[in-house]
């Protein structure tokens, strides 16, 4: 249950408990401030249109020296800059003088929110060297946050926030519950990726099994319940399959059992805590794949009926939960004492009548929020499951409960720290982290996205590939296709769109990758999904010279001389005696019929490929 006590205010912080020794001294909120920096007023940033205010170098460094802490944590994150560059300079300049060595330089800090506009209210601090009135700045890399305590008066104006260690605590619900309300506004994060259909959270088509959770004289009950059919609102949870899941999966024996009730007890505490979090958000349901999918003792019937669904699943829910910690003994809602910043300087806050009815607070961050992010979600353990990319992409909120604390994302904010920042996303390396955003129907080309994707999820595992291989990104095919056309007549094989096959085909193992160990027999060789291996797609050629033709296709395998079971039209559809071939994002076993090098077609005496008879009724 939800903590009733308030976080701790940062002020109130323990260096002792929260940080280790060597820190300790830098931990506490500092309140040594220089008298300039006592008169510090936040509303002087509006004065100027880009909320740009500054303070001569020479008096910061000769605050700093004698103890100032934000002229400290300012002088700290320009002094290693090189002095701006002049307008008039066409190559850079070595005998520039280095930032120490120009005393006549002004430290330009900028208020924004996230590094935007800042509405409705500020949480960055950005610094730079110039002259006075000069546009040509060094911009540092730091990166400086503002936060405020929720019951200081600076939070009006300071949104960055501190909730506690405890992600079970009121405050972190209430975080989670201002999210999403804020995601309902998004039209992105309201309609399915194909903009096909609008999704109402509040009342989706359930799958066809949930967890359906209540409270019985304050305890919380849990058994699986029949959905299928009904309306409502849902929870769904990704995660990591092991002993303790195995355990409690659904079979056909104990299936009864857990429909008369789910002994919580006996659960991992990452199921527990899940029920425990949909309990405090008002959901009444949540989806669990390995106990609302039968798993064993039908011989895999129910696996096949639901697993198609799955991406439905993600895509209609409220929410997705999912723990990122490689030890998950301990489940989602596990304290987090790993404070981001290594010293807190404390600002008098001035508010717009001119008084100071408070404080707010701004720190450097140990490590950029991007970097945090980036190792505690996306090289998580969770990230090597095959199933994720799929979970992640459809799902529209996922609130990632890891080491670094809670972030929360949707597609169309990108993630967000529990502390209230954007990570921002603008290092080529890290473009993974903008599919999300991308793998919409508004996109220019939905096809490099799905290379992208295809690209991440090569690197993924997977228990069973040869059942899984495409199957896992099933739900990805199936939006893609809705985008690309009316799914009537699209052509999907193997992994591969056939509108795009020359393309397609022109996946490459990656070469710092270790050579492939894994063949999954059911795809055909020419298809990405046969091996087991990172991949890439090389950039599209903007003059491409299309050396194959295909002229047919069956949609299963065979020997390598055989009659096409489907003629192409128009090199990117298929037909049957002159019917539409029906879409099939599961479809992994396949032939190419091309003239030249993929699959030799049979041919007529006359050179031309043999097609079957076209009933001209």
């Amino acid at each position: 249950m939800a903590a009733a006590t308030r976080p701790p205010s940062l002020i109130e912080l323990d260096p002792v408990s929260l940080l280790r020794d060597d820190e300790q001294a830098l931990a506490e909120p500092r309140t040594e401030l220089c008298a300039r920096c006592q008169n510090f007023d936040i509303q002087s940033f509006k004065l100027t249109s880009d909320r740009t205010r500054g303070y001569l170098l020479s008096e910061v460094q000769e605050a700093a020296r004698d103890g100032c802490t934000f002229c400290t944590l300012l002088l700290d994150s320009v002094c290693t800059l090189p002095r701006p560059r002049d307008t008039t300079e066409t190559e850079p300049n070595f005998l520039r003088l280095p930032v120490n060595n120009s005393p006549d330089m002004y430290v330009h800090m900028t208020v924004s929110q996230d590094y935007g506009p800042p509405e409705p209210g500020v949480n960055r601090l950005r610094t730079a060297i110039a002259d006075r009135f000069s546009d040509v700045r060094s911009a540092s890399d730091h990166e400086l946050c503002l936060a405020a305590d929720m019951d200081s008066p600076a939070a009006v104006e300071v949104t960055g926030r501190y909730l506690g260690p405890d992600p079970s605590s009121g405050e972190h619900y209430d975080a989670v519950r201002a999210w999403i309300d804020a995601c309902k506004e998004h039209p992105r994060c309201n309609q399915t990726v194909s903009g096909q259909v609008a999704i109402d959270a509040r009342q989706s088509p359930l799958p066809a099994r949930c967890i359906e959770i209540s409270s019985v004289a304050g305890e919380l009950r849990a058994r699986l319940a029949t959905t299928d059919g009904m309306q409502g609102t849902y929870i769904t949870l990704t995660h990591r399959w092991n002993l303790e899941t195995e355990a409690c999966k659904t079979t056909t024996t104990n299936y009864g059992d857990k429909q008369r009730g789910i002994d919580l007890d006996a659960v991992p505490n990452v199921f527990s805590d899940a029920l425990t979090i949909a309990s405090e958000l008002k959901v009444p349901y949540v989806w669990i794949d390995s106990i609302c999918i039968i798993q064993d003792g039908d011989n895999g019937a129910d696996w096949r009926r639901e697993a198609p669904k799955m991406a439905q699943y993600y895509q209609f829910s409220l929410l997705t939960l999912a723990g990122t910690t490689e030890d998950t003994t301990h489940g989602l809602l596990r304290p987090c004492n790993d404070m981001p910043w290594a010293r807190l300087v404390q600002i008098p806050y001035t508010d717009k009548s001119g008084t100071r009815p408070g404080r707010f607070f701004a720190y450097k961050r140990r490590v950029p929020l991007a970097d945090d992010y980036w190792a505690a979600v996306r090289e998580s353990i969770l990230f090597r499951r095959g199933w994720i990319l799929q979970e992640w992409l459809l799902s529209k909120r996922i609130l990632w409960y890891t080491s670094k604390g809670m972030f929360f994302e949707c597609q169309t904010d990108g993630a967000r720290s529990e502390y209230g920042e954007r990570v921002l996303v603008d290092n080529a390396h890290r473009s993974q982290l903008q599919l999300k955003g991308s793998f919409h129907f508004a996109s220019a080309s939905i096809l490099d996205v799905w290379y992208a994707a295809i690209e991440v999820y090569s690197s993924c595992h997977l228990t069973k590939p040869e059942q899984d291989r495409i199957l896992a990104v099933a739900g990805l095919a199936k939006e893609v296709g809705l985008i690309l056309a009316n799914r009537k007549c699209e052509v999907y094989l193997g992994g591969h769109w056939l509108r795009d096959i020359h393309q397609s085909l022109l996946w490459e193992e990656e070469h710092e990758a270790a050579p492939w160990a894994r063949k999954v027999d059911r795809a055909p060789s020419w298809s990405w999904a046969s091996i087991m291996t990172p991949m890439k797609w090389p950039a599209r050629d903007k003059d491409p010279k299309k050396a194959v033709q295909i002229v047919g296709l069956c949609h299963t395998r065979r020997d390598s001389r055989h009659q096409m079971e489907c003629v192409v039209d128009k090199g990117w559809t298929a037909s049957i005696s002159g019917r539409k071939v029906e879409f099939d994002p599961t479809n992994i076993s396949a032939c190419l019929h091309a003239r030249g090098k993929l699959h030799t077609p049979q041919t007529h005496a006359n050179g031309e490929p043999y097609a079957p008879p076209v009933d001209q009724r």
